[in-house]
């Protein structure tokens, strides 16, 4: 036999398979085995970790390569048990073009070129090149905006950009599916409960809430609820005070006030005092108090959601904290005060 390990053998001959031709042969299979996964984009549990999913182009124009989607739903629901295996092993997508009822960050960035009607390789989470209209270069995220399959950029709030050209238009960038963002919200707040184990704290339900656009509304270039948008609510109704709002500001008078820094007393009871001329029985019976107050019922402010130190996601805004005043000698009586103003 010859001394060359890849020599054919003959009809009748002894087959006896060199080492050197035998790891040759496993070589090749495992190459051919992956072209085979890069070429037909089968999305088997490794590539599935990958974030690469099929998705079917339901529009009725081309997706050009490296525009998005909005995700419509899978392709095959759960069913009977062959749909079941497939939809559990598989999950193919519907893509369509998004519309104003598209959830901005539910969106896939095509590999490929994909025909109306015909699948092909999507990113659902991880990093990928994309075509983007950048709006402003300060721009830090991007999401999908209603007709479009060209991400558009945004402040925050969206997937983030790793990397983008210079310049505004439309423009190649790297972006990162899936990874999570500061994100930010417009809501109006509801009325404020007292947190029973803080003083001058409150937690504040609040739904999402945008600019009402039409010029014919009662309520035009005001902010008006979102339908079926992010509330404080559970899902199962009422409020959920994991859900519920915190006010930034309100943490720098979470203790009791100091005796004459102004909290307990317009008057106080320590500087206030020593001045020449006041009287020598000082501090006098009645002062008034001036107390924080939670935030009015129907401001508008934007929530932003962080995580806590057990990680659980808090939602946080920033308002200036409300003062009243108060004489505690008349059963708490408020005082409303007038700013009056200069118009003529």
């Amino acid at each position: 036999m010859s001394g060359d390990a890849f020599t054919k053998v003959r009809t009748g001959q002894p087959l006896v398979i060199p080492a050197r031709a035998y790891n040759a042969f496993i070589d090749a299979a495992v190459d051919h085995r992956l072209r085979e996964r890069n070429t037909t984009g089968d999305p088997r549990p490794d590539a599935l970790h990958r974030g690469i999913v099929l998705v079917r182009n339901d529009m009725t124009e081309t997706l050009p390569a490296f525009n998005a989607l909005a995700i419509a739903g899978p392709l095959i629901e759960p069913g009977d048990s062959d749909q079941e295996r497939t939809f559990q092993g598989r999950t193919p997508l519907i893509g369509e073009k998004a519309t104003e009822d598209s959830p901005p960050l539910s969106f896939v960035v095509a590999q490929e070129a994909i025909e109306p009607g015909g699948l092909g390789r999507c990113v659902l989470s991880g990093t990928t090149p994309a075509k983007i209209t950048v709006l402003d270069e300060s721009d830090t995220t991007c999401e999908l905006t209603a007709d479009e399959t060209v991400l558009t950029t945004s402040p925050l709030g969206g997937a983030p950009i790793l990397w983008k050209e210079e310049g505004t238009g439309e423009k190649w960038a790297v972006i990162e599916l899936g990874r999570p963002s500061l994100g930010r919200i417009t809501a109006v707040l509801g009325e404020g409960q007292l947190i029973p184990t803080e003083a001058n704290r409150w937690r504040y339900p609040w739904v999402e809430a945008r600019l009402d656009g039409d010029p014919g509304s009662e309520t035009y270039l005001r902010y008006v609820p979102v339908p079926d948008g992010l509330s404080s609510q559970s899902p199962g109704g009422g409020e959920d005070p994991a859900r519920m709002a915190i006010n930034r500001f309100e943490a720098h008078h979470c203790d009791d006030s100091v005796p004459g820094t102004g909290f307990e007393g317009m008057l106080g009871v320590g500087p206030v005092c020593d001045l020449p001329g006041v009287l020598h029985n000082c501090p006098p019976a009645r002062s008034l108090e001036t107390r924080l107050a939670p935030i009015p019922i129907g401001v508008t402010v934007q929530l932003t959601c962080e995580r806590d130190t057990k990680g659980n996601p808090v939602w946080i805004f920033e308002a200036m904290s409300c003062v009243e005043i108060a004489d505690p000698a008349d059963g708490d009586r408020k005082f409303n005060l007038l700013a009056a103003g200069g118009g003529g």
